[in-house]
């Protein structure tokens, strides 16, 4: 019987909470809930498995691909999808166990395998059984998986004699089968980089799931073969790879053509359940049908028309007419007024707001926890708690906070167990509230997140400092850390950084102290140290402060300018809000945070000078789109600037791809690749206005280029345009908008971009699921090259070979002919003719070519998905941000992307150096700390009419560009005088090696820690620290402590705090005097507080466990009455 129940108010954050609910007063016995939270199903699994843990938990994923591109969704969420059809075909036969199915919009609408199919595809392999050996590889080839000589990743297989190593797609580790004459002895399993056997690994069975949803059995291939033989624009290399039954990227767009059966969709495993979604679920729906219908409309090839594939909304309601519904009627987010749910059938709990503590706390400048805990307190009569933890080290952190103010927080490991006033527990939820009983809190209210750092930390965070590396110290000069050595001091062991100067003198700095030394930029070995005593670092000092001055001043007159320039305001609107709709994927935190700043910078009605900083691939051409998007919606002009013709291709494909549902806005292309008759007409447009935004090469910046209204310049891979591009830049630039976007700014941007005259917007935050590039830097061998070429062929995918001459290219070529004869390979550089360019790199985007063989040409921009190994030769030729760009060609998508650096014979010591630079920050977004390096040693060159490259490289870019914000910040509190406090307590201070065991990374660190400003950072540096490391031992935190304490001396006037026996004495400025209620504070505690000559004592007895908290009281308490 179909039934509705509607229940309104309730925010999508806390759907589950009320299903829970439901569920345990048994209002609801299996359920199938449609989520919108594509990235959040297995949060959403755990949150449910809380609330209710007897309950079944199936997760049906969606495909993560755009529908009708040449692209494949994740291995691991095909098997993770038939897995769960795989648990249904057993669940629904069992109606007394109750079970719930979360699964998304975009999932629920994706027909899936019948029945059937899905209960004869996973293998399960039981010790002790009889099973032939070629019987397990048949089905590994013909389900997905791939063989190699050993497994490196998932997905693929290796037989050695009676061995089979299998990485089977929805296991942690690989396993190895032993057999003996077809008989299976024992299933174990191993470590994937040692190969050995982990102890006690062994397993009684195991399920094996395809990797694909595509089964290559010779009938499945044949029936495609049948249907696909028919169709007109046919794919030939589609063809060939599924007859050879290799992966193509992209086949699960033809999924119907491989099975005789149709399709079926995931209600037909489901009997007697009912249905939960919000109303959103329903236009969802309609706008991926749309979005299916239009893309299908667009492919180039034959493709399988959608409603072979998905339902329709149509289809939807009529499948589920018959079902019980429960539908919530959403709100974005709680209000200020209680939210009630009202629905008798349903009879939810009532659901309220509580109150934000985060926010409370730093109105009132006091904890967050003596707040939360004297709410707490008021409210135990009436409401028992529960604090909701993402991490068991944030949840002993809150337990040890909490116990300071003598609360006892009971763990828990599921809702049921709320039987006492305080409770904790793991759940990854996002809001707090309460109901008629509980009152629930999530650890991001009561920590909150790590606040916007400064420019100056992050250089700071992104400059590593390391045992041997030369360094400047903010007093003494040049020196070199010769080690971190512990020192015991008075019964207390307190680490120091020992760094050596002239002469073999030594200084002993203290590592609360670290911020007092930057690393220098030149490390040669030969660097002269400055000598302890001598007055030659004060007097360099003095002088290089004296040009930072001119500089501040200079930087201030000319923001002041900027902000006189008017230029035309942009404001978002609805349309804005549908382009932002319309982006397939799921923006990064940085990439929203970037998209604000584009947004406020064109609705501000100034001149907008803004570079966006960020690895490739890691959204900078979305957040370019959006700005273009904004003024072209005003009928305006943008112009994009690209430095190759392959990226201006690119670049015109995306645009028109992102802009298609927009045909009001004119879009074309300036290079050579255009006609002339077609350049002519191009020119017209531009120049009369029909023309909205045009993508070119330098061509743009052609004289005969005049445009009839341009308001903005989007400058893309900045870095490889030379003097002569940009100075003719500078004649269009004057009153437009200008975005510049980059990976590897050259240092003159980048430090323009770090003073403030252009804004600046790093997006740091890597795309869902992206991987490290894994980076090999060897000398070449023939059997190197062949088995990276034949490993990404074997997964479906493409290889770049690069070369850094034309002149290489015939000898590698015929190289790769000989050792790898049936693979086909391309070859482009810049002097092939455009037309021909530009048919070769089609080909090798359809997948006609395996290899391209190429110069540099390829290193700006290009995003080729499927091309996920990039071997570059003689690669000590190419400089730094060359390689790092070439690098991040691959590795784009969620497949593991590999690059090979093959070194020339006679490498010479600069091009190790570049090449260690580039295994030094081999991980995802090192681009920033590059570009930092490269900045280090060159400078950056004339900034504002002086040359500053000497100032710059006698002390290095983290130095200058702290002394840089000092003098721009001179009436800020947190620059004021931090490293002028001199703290010596008898207390342990370090953080032991059995915390953080790698030296490097206690040192790096120490520099996190020495360069916290405020107690919000400090605080999120605390959690920071236990979610990496664990709890942190009492020496730890006694530094967090002590960075504090310098925090608190400073609107006091404290510049020493020295201990002495049970006396501390805390040593103040000759021109403070203290107000009224300070003075009376003092009075008012004369047994602990004592002031005298311009000096304040405490009395600490037996407490040095606790003296930094009692320091710290005080100081809070003072600060508070200034």
């Amino acid at each position: 019987m179909n039934t509705v129940n509607y229940i309104p108010n309730i925010p999508h954050t806390l759907e589950a909470f009320a299903i829970a609910e439901m569920y345990n007063k048994g209002l609801i016995n299996s359920a199938i809930y449609i989520t919108n939270q594509e990235d959040s199903l297995y949060q959403l699994s755990s949150i449910f498995q809380f609330y209710i843990p007897n309950l079944k938990i199936i997760v049906v994923p969606a495909w993560n691909l755009i529908p009708y591109k040449k692209n494949s969704p994740n291995n691991l969420i095909m098997a993770e999808r038939i897995k769960s059809l795989y648990s249904l075909t057993h669940t629904h036969n069992n109606t007394t166990t109750p079970y719930i199915i979360i699964t998304t919009t975009n999932a629920v609408i994706q027909k899936v395998l019948p029945r059937n199919i899905i209960s004869q595809i996973v293998f399960k392999i039981t010790a002790q059984e009889n099973l032939p050996i070629h019987y397990i590889k048949n089905y590994l080839i013909t389900h997905g998986y791939t063989q190699y000589s050993t497994i490196q990743d998932i997905g693929e297989f290796c037989v050695n004699n009676n061995t089979i190593d299998i990485f089977p797609i929805t296991y942690p580790n690989p396993i190895r089968i032993y057999l003996n004459n077809d008989h299976v002895e024992s299933i174990k399993t191993f470590d994937c980089k040692t190969q050995l056997i982990h102890t006690d690994s062994s397993i009684n069975e195991i399920f094996i799931y395809p990797t694909s949803e595509i089964i290559k059995q010779q009938k499945n291939i044949e029936q495609f073969l049948k249907i696909y033989k028919t169709k007109a624009n046919q794919d030939k290399h589609l063809l060939n790879t599924i007859v050879s039954k290799k992966k193509y990227i992209g086949e699960e767009n033809f999924l119907p053509l491989f099975y005789e059966e149709e399709l079926e969709n995931i209600f037909n495993y489901i009997q007697d359940i009912q249905l939960i979604f919000s109303n959103k679920i329903i236009d969802q729906i309609s706008q991926y049908n749309n979005k299916l219908r239009s893309n299908y409309k667009n492919s180039l090839y034959y493709q399988v028309a959608p409603d072979q594939l998905y339902i329709t909304l149509e289809n939807f309601y009529s499948i589920t007419k018959q079902l019980k519904k429960i539908i919530f009627l959403t709100v974005d987010e709680l209000n200020d007024v209680n939210i009630d749910i009202q629905n008798p059938q349903c009879n939810v709990t009532k659901i309220k707001k509580i109150p934000n503590f985060k926010a409370l706390a730093v109105q009132e400048q006091t904890d967050v926890f003596e707040i939360f805990a004297q709410y707490i307190k008021n409210q135990h009569h009436t409401y028992k708690l529960l604090i909701a933890c993402h991490s068991v080290e944030t949840l002993e952190y809150i337990q040890s906070k909490f116990a300071t103010c003598q609360i006892k927080l009971n763990k828990i490991n599921n809702y049921h167990e709320i039987n006492k006033t305080y409770n904790i527990a793991i759940l990854q939820i996002n809001n707090s509230f309460s109901t008629e009983s509980t009152i629930i809190v999530t650890e991001d209210d009561l920590l909150g997140t790590m606040p916007t750092t400064s420019i100056s930390d992050i250089i700071s965070y992104t400059i590593d400092l390391n045992i041997g590396d030369i360094v400047i110290h903010k007093d003494y000069g040049i020196g070199k850390i010769a080690k971190l050595e512990t020192i015991k001091v008075l019964d207390n062991y307190h680490d120091f950084l020992k760094i050596e100067y002239y002469n073999n003198d030594k200084l002993f700095l203290p590592v609360e102290n670290i911020n007092l030394i930057t690393r220098y930029s030149n490390q040669d070995s030969n660097t002269t140290l400055d000598r302890l005593g001598s007055t030659s670092w004060q007097q360099r000092k003095t002088k290089l402060k004296n040009h930072i001055q001119k500089i501040a001043k200079e930087l201030i007159k000319i923001e002041a300018a900027r902000q006189l320039i008017q230029g035309t305001p942009f404001l978002p609107n609805n349309t804005y809000k549908n382009f932002c709709d319309e982006f397939a994927y799921t923006e990064t935190t940085d990439q929203l945070q970037a998209i604000q700043d584009i947004e406020n910078d064109l609705s501000s009605g100034k001149i907008m000078n803004r570079l966006i900083c960020g690895d490739a691939g890691f959204g900078k051409t979305e957040v370019a789109l959006r700005a273009a998007f904004l003024v072209a919606i005003k009928n305006y002009q943008v112009a994009v600037i690209v430095p190759t013709t392959l990226l201006c291709k690119q670049h015109f494909a995306v645009f028109t791809e992102r802009f298609k549902n927009f045909p009001n806005i004119k879009i074309q292309q300036l290079s050579k690749i255009v006609n002339k008759h077609e350049i002519k007409k191009i020119k017209e447009n531009i120049s009369c206005g029909h023309t909205h935004i045009i993508i070119g090469t330098h061509a743009i910046l052609s004289q005969d280029v005049n445009f009839f209204n341009l308001s903005l310049v989007i400058i893309d891979e900045e870095q490889q345009f030379g003097v002569k591009q940009k100075e003719l830049l500078k004649k269009i630039k004057a009153n437009v908008h200008v975005l510049s976007l980059s990976a590897t700014p050259i240092p003159r941007t980048l430090h323009m971009s770090l003073c403030g005259i252009k804004n600046f917007s790093l997006i740091k935050t890597p795309p869902k699921n992206r991987l490290p590039v894994i980076t090999y830097t060897i000398h070449y061998t023939d059997n190197t090259i062949k088995n990276a070429i034949i490993h990404e062929y074997e997964r479906g995918g493409r290889t770049f070979y690069v070369c850094p001459q034309i002149n290489n290219i015939k000898n590698i070529n015929d190289n790769l002919i000989r050792l790898l004869p049936d693979i086909k390979i391309g070859i482009v550089h810049g002097q092939l003719p455009s037309h021909e360019l530009e048919n070769i790199m089609n080909d090798f985007l359809d997948g006609k070519f395996t290899v391209l063989l190429t110069t540099s040409i390829i290193e700006c921009g290009l995003d080729i998905p499927h091309a996920n190994t990039i071997i570059i030769h003689n690669a000590d030729m190419f400089g730094l941000a060359q390689l790092y760009q070439l690098k991040g060609r691959v590795g784009r998508s969620n497949i593991k992307g590999y690059a090979y650096f093959i070194l020339s014979d006679n490498i010479n010591n600069i091009s190790e150096r570049r090449l260690e630079i580039i295994r030094s920050i081999d991980s995802i977004n090192s681009g920033f700390a590059l570009s930092l390096h490269d900045m280090d040693i060159r400078g950056f060159g004339n900034l504002i009419g002086e040359e500053q490259s000497g100032n710059i490289k006698d002390i290095g870019i983290e130095l200058y560009q702290q002394m840089l914000e000092e003098e721009l910040n001179t009436n800020n509190q947190c620059y004021k005088n931090l490293h002028h406090i001199n703290i010596n307590i008898n207390i342990n201070i370090r953080i032991p090696e059995h915390y953080i065991s790698d030296i490097g990374l206690r040192m790096n660190m120490y520099k996190r820690i020495g360069n916290l400003r405020t107690k919000e950072e400090i605080d999120s540096f605390h959690i920071a620290l236990i979610k990496k490391f664990g709890k942190l031992p009492d020496e730890v935190e006694n530094l967090l402590d002590i960075i504090y304490i310098k925090q608190l001396c400073i609107p006091i006037g404290i510049y020493e705090i020295e201990q002495v026996k049970n006396i501390v004495n805390f040593k103040i400025h000759n021109n403070v005097t203290f107000p009224k209620m300070v003075l009376d504070y003092l009075i008012h505690n004369p047994l602990i507080l004592k002031i005298q000559n311009n000096s304040i004592s405490m009395l600490v007895n037996n407490i040095s466990s606790r003296i930094t908290k009692l320091i710290i009281h005080h100081l809070k308490k003072i600060t508070s009455l200034l």
